[in-house]
């Protein structure tokens, strides 16, 4: 066989075989997870993590935004009242969700006297907390493929 005719047998050989194979597996080292927050009462700008950290999650008290140990990805982006919709690619794993809507953009959740956040905030699974946040089992998912979530606020 000449060298036209093996490169065009080995081409086609790659987009007949191999191409479909290699696409099959980029899909499967990460999942689409759209998530959608409701509920947003006042504009302020939204501080969402995603963990994958259980200690880091369950420590987390909000007095810093911003990127962290345990934290693989998340938003800080002004937002409006009403609803905003993410897309996150995340791989395979248990994951929370912790959100706070910082209305005066000091960049952490007040608090008042008692401790009580005076702004709004929620996590995933719409987990509630008994005298400070969920457990990370409570607000926990996992992805296993591409989901769609609701917080509530």
């Amino acid at each position: 066989m000449n060298n036209k005719v093996m490169i065009k047998f080995y081409r086609n050989l790659f987009v007949i075989f191999i191409l479909p194979f290699l696409i099959t597996i980029s899909h499967t080292y990460a999942a689409t997870v759209i998530v959608k927050v409701s509920n947003i009462e006042k504009k302020g700008e939204m501080h969402l993590a995603i963990y994958d950290d259980a200690e880091v999650f369950e420590n987390d008290d909000g007095e810093k935004g911003g990127a962290a140990k345990g934290i693989i990805q998340g938003v800080i982006e002004d937002v409006e009242t009403g609803s905003v919709t993410y897309t996150f690619e995340l791989p395979d794993g248990t994951y929370a969700i912790g959100i706070f809507v910082d209305k005066n953009y000091n960049n952490k959740m007040d608090r008042n006297l008692f401790g009580v956040p005076k702004e709004q905030f929620g996590f995933s699974n719409n987990a509630k907390g008994k005298f400070g946040p969920p457990s990370f089992e409570d607000a926990s998912f996992t992805v296993s493929s591409d989901m769609k979530l609701e917080i509530n606020l």
